[in-house]
């Protein structure tokens, strides 16, 4: 039951939202790490600080709060997730390091899902301080969700389940264990509609509990975590990325700005098809489509085609003017074959997409030759991949926008 709650509970707020995590993704121009912050402001004291998890951390950047470069928070990430992105986050050199995630990890039955999230979450901690020996890592606990929801009875039990797991683990790695429950007690925090993520007034709050908690005021820091994806986001600068959460993590990484990738975890044509109107309000001059990995599991060849007709249609009405390129969707490692044997009619969906795109007069880009040429590494599902690959895929396509 929680497990199909999940499910729903995730899909009900990218319907509803499309962001799922707050405003991130409809912020606009994000502030870069470079820009010099205020004496005395959050961005000054955590400058050297990474805060790593889910979407519900990722909203530390709404309102310009934090950097994006001082962010890692993703839609729908998981320990896992983060653990496969693992080289990123030292990548980026931070003196601090805050983990906060565990929502997307609620399982069914609890224990087997608890004993996996520890697990997971050992293995993390075991590679950050592996990958960055000089760095304070900090445990977050999960925070629960609203209590006046409809699944506040279920969930928040076996939240407090996971976060004794998760204080009990912190111990015995022996990293420092935040437990943010005291927040909820001594102010009035607003839930947005989901029940799970917060109105962005929650996140100075949360700060400065951790500016108080951690000292951290007095602790010695490094310098700056900085933004090293200039050139990038300046070269993408007037163009949009629709896709799943293939192209989603180009926000996530910090590859692209939040407001030039719409990605949500788990999309498929129909519900890029409802994020045409906040496509159109970007006003993109380029716009990149990746879809099909969620698509090709749900619907047979002809149908994908029609859907993916019927969204180009829909975005060639809002913006007549745009140049639209088509993806081909990726290749999958063997593994995830062999779990989902429909991933075997991939090359046979982008034959029949680069004729879509022939007949329909916009862009094909085949992806096969940047696999071809460079040895591309899997994230654990066999999905998704490696933070390397992102920087060959922007280079890849870098072109197309000159």
């Amino acid at each position: 039951m929680v497990q199909r709650w999940v499910r729903i509970f995730l899909s009900a707020a990218i319907l509803s939202t499309l962001v799922a995590c707050g405003t991130t993704y409809d912020k606009g121009q994000t502030q870069l790490a470079t820009t010099q912050a205020p004496a005395g402001s959050v961005q000054e004291l955590f400058d050297s600080s990474l805060f790593v998890g889910d979407s519900i951390i990722g909203g530390l950047t709404n309102d310009d709060l934090l950097p994006e470069a001082n962010v890692m928070g993703g839609l729908g990430a998981t320990v896992q997730s983060t653990l496969d992105n693992v080289e990123e986050i030292a990548s980026r050199k931070p003196s601090h390091v805050f983990l906060s995630m565990g929502q997307n990890d609620l399982w069914e039955p609890s224990e087997e899902g608890k004993n996996t999230f520890v697990q997971q979450y050992t293995r993390l901690v075991d590679r950050i301080r592996e990958l960055l020996p000089a760095a304070r890592v900090y445990v977050l606990s999960i925070t629960a969700v609203d209590a006046a929801s409809p699944f506040g009875a279920s969930m928040n039990p076996q939240i407090e389940t996971f976060n004794a797991a998760l204080q009990k683990m912190a111990k015995e790695k022996g990293v420092d264990y935040i437990d943010l429950a005291p927040i909820f007690q001594q102010n009035k925090i607003q839930y947005d509609e989901d029940g799970s993520h917060f109105t962005n007034a929650f996140y100075p709050i949360l700060l400065g509990y951790l500016k108080e908690w951690t000292d951290m005021a007095h602790q010695p820091r490094g310098p700056a975590v900085t933004d090293t994806n200039e050139a990038y986001k300046a070269a993408f600068k007037h163009s949009v990325f629709l896709g799943d959460s293939i192209l989603g993590a180009l926000s996530y990484l910090n590859k692209v700005d939040t407001a030039n990738v719409i990605a949500p975890s788990g999309a498929t044509l129909s519900l890029a098809l409802m994020n045409v109107e906040k496509l159109a309000s970007r006003a993109p001059e380029h716009v990149f489509i990746l879809l099909g990995s969620n698509d090709i599991r749900l619907s047979d060849k002809q149908e994908f085609i029609e859907s993916y007709r019927q969204l180009i249609g829909s975005i060639r009405n809002k913006l007549p003017n745009a140049k639209l390129h088509i993806l081909s969707i990726p290749p999958v490692a063997k593994d995830a074959l062999k779990q989902v044997p429909q991933y075997a009619n991939i090359t046979d969906f982008n034959q029949a997409l680069e004729q879509l795109a022939d007949e329909v007069k916009v862009d094909y880009v085949d992806l096969s030759p940047l696999f071809a040429a460079n040895k591309i590494q899997y994230a654990d599902n066999g999905v998704h991949f490696k933070p390397h690959f992102y920087p060959l895929l922007l280079d890849y396509l870098q072109g197309l926008v000159k």
